[in-house]
């Protein structure tokens, strides 16, 4: 028998998932931050006060770009808090309106040093937000597209880039331990974008900031596929060519939007219908529509620091604004009632005699003076019987109504200790229950949603914004209440000392609103709505 060997070789043509270097993975740190930080203030323009909303749907791209060009941990770490520093150095320029702070007694150079400590101080604080998000997307194991895969890497970069965000942005920002007060999420700045905010109404304003992420993520993997840039992501779970994918991941990413625009705008003409006066009555029968006056005193923070108002004087201005209106329900602003105008001659018991004698309800701020401390507290003065209710703030802001015993005398703050509610307690009217958030509290959605859960129908938001006089603040603070009043669907009466004062409806839309800085009283109708949104019900959120 003839023995016969055979011998064969298979080639196999080795194929590497290892990312590919992009051009801007060899440049120097030192060109890298520069643009981090000038590509960070281009997107600061979104935000409510410059109001180059559409810049929000393409600022985060050069940060993602940046942070697939990082060639270690620090790098990511740097590169996001420089965009951070960009960003926060625009959004919260508001800070600088409280220059100058002469009523603290100090001078006007001494006050714009502080002023500008605190400004950097707080740009610092928020930009680690950025620099966190910059070392989580840089270390996570990313493929392209939105499926995940078993081997690594795991994450699908379109699902985790938002995911982080949003968890940064709504969780950890949010929550008593950063100590801080957001307000300058991606979210707000698209609260003119009535059909797009409806999602809010579903995840919160949280799946607004999720989808706006989520198309600069589609854009950003586009063009680090496609251009060579930056390191590119690798192998995607679908095995389709990685260009044409990202192609198709992005029109799918239009397509959702599209969706979401369009479910948005027939929620709007939906609850346009239900809360026209004609129709509010068969849609909630328990009540009619009812008309509501803001009362926006204007005494700014210089007249009230240095007594340039007398007590009487500003009794006989919000006596003035608020009597012999037409409304059933009149509220005043943070703050107006303070222990001078408690006593007989004062504003309170003006307040009380005005509601017996025109069969009003009042709603008002008040500074209260307790046995350990002052709580700040909004009261409804009733005609109709009912037991006087009060909401207590629950959530005090940061150096200015909590300030840590050992910085108290080295700081320039108010000398008062300020007590927070552990629970809100609903302010009950004749009309139905109000759920009240005072100041700052209209930035956390958790505040007011906890109300609604527990049965408040109407959302007042009482504030004193002239600490900030004229500055960007006004338009924040507004995009803030428009996303809560979308969250919750609930009429929203937002009023301010100073401005701007407003009724947002259900579905987002300010349907009056007051001039920054001038005083008047400002009239519109309002329905109490008894429906829950999805938000609502995630007890969760």
């Amino acid at each position: 028998m003839n023995s016969y060997s055979f011998s064969s070789e298979i080639q196999v043509t080795p194929v590497s998932v290892t990312p590919k270097a992009g051009w801007l993975d060899s440049q120097r740190l030192s060109i890298k931050l520069p643009i981090g930080f000038l590509m960070g203030a281009i997107l600061a323009l979104a935000t409510p006060g410059f109001d180059l909303a559409y810049l929000a749907w393409f600022g985060l791209i050069p940060l993602l770009i940046l942070i697939r060009a990082c060639n270690s941990h620090w790098q990511s770490v740097f590169t996001g808090f420089t965009f951070g520093a960009g960003y926060y150095a625009i959004a919260l320029s508001f800070l600088t309106g409280m220059y100058p702070l002469r009523w603290l007694g100090l001078h006007d150079a001494v006050s714009f040093q502080l002023v500008l400590m605190a400004w950097l101080v707080e740009v610092i604080h928020y930009s680690s937000l950025t620099a966190l998000f910059a070392l989580f997307v840089f270390c996570l194991p990313l493929r392209p597209s939105f499926l995940p895969n078993h081997r690594r890497p795991f994450y699908p970069y379109l699902i985790a880039v938002p995911s982080i965000w949003v968890f940064l942005q709504w969780v950890v920002a949010t929550s008593p331990v950063f100590v801080g007060s957001p307000l300058s999420q991606l979210a707000y700045t698209q609260s003119r974008n009535l059909p797009l905010i409806q999602l809010a109404a579903v995840g919160g304003s949280a799946l607004v900031d999720f989808v706006i992420v989520m198309f600069n993520a589609a854009c950003a993997q586009l063009i680090i596929e496609t251009t060579g840039i930056a390191r590119n992501l690798g192998e995607r779970t679908d095995q389709l060519n990685i260009k044409f994918g990202s192609v198709l991941d992005l029109v799918l990413c239009c397509l959702a939007i599209a969706f979401a625009l369009s479910w948005g705008s027939q929620r709007i003409a939906t609850i346009e219908d239900e809360v026209r006066p004609e129709h509010a009555i068969r849609f909630n029968p328990q009540t009619p529509p009812i008309p509501v006056t803001i009362v926006q005193g204007a005494v700014s923070i210089e007249e009230e620091r240095f007594k340039t108002i007398s007590p009487a004087a500003f009794c006989g201005r919000y006596n003035e604004l608020t009597a012999d209106t037409s409304s059933s329900l009149v509220v005043l602003p943070e703050g107006v009632v303070t222990l001078g105008q408690m006593g007989q001659g004062g504003l309170l018991p003006a307040l009380k005699h005005i509601s017996q004698t025109e069969r009003k309800e009042i709603i008002y701020g008040a500074i209260e003076p307790l046995k350990n401390g002052y709580i700040n507290v909004a009261r409804l003065v009733s005609p109709f019987g009912y037991k006087e209710s009060a909401y207590v703030k629950q959530r005090l802001v940061p150096f200015g109504e909590i300030v840590p015993e050992s910085l108290r005398d080295k700081l320039p703050t108010n000398s008062e200790v300020f007590l927070a509610a552990q629970k809100a307690q609903i302010i009950r009217s004749g009309w139905g229950k109000i759920g009240v958030a005072i100041c700052n509290e209209v930035i956390f959605p958790k505040i007011v949603s906890d109300q609604v859960r527990e049965g408040a129908s109407l959302i007042v938001v009482l504030a004193n914004l002239g600490w900030f006089h004229n500055s960007s603040l006004n338009k924040q603070y507004l995009a803030c209440a428009t996303l809560r009043a979308v969250e919750n669907k609930r009429f929203l009466v937002l009023s301010t000392n100073t401005g701007v004062s407003g009724v947002i409806d259900p579905a987002g839309l300010v349907v009056s609103k007051s001039y920054a800085l001038k005083r008047g009283v400002l009239t519109d109708t309002v329905q109490f709505i008894y429906s829950k949104t999805p938000f609502n019900r995630m007890h969760w959120l």
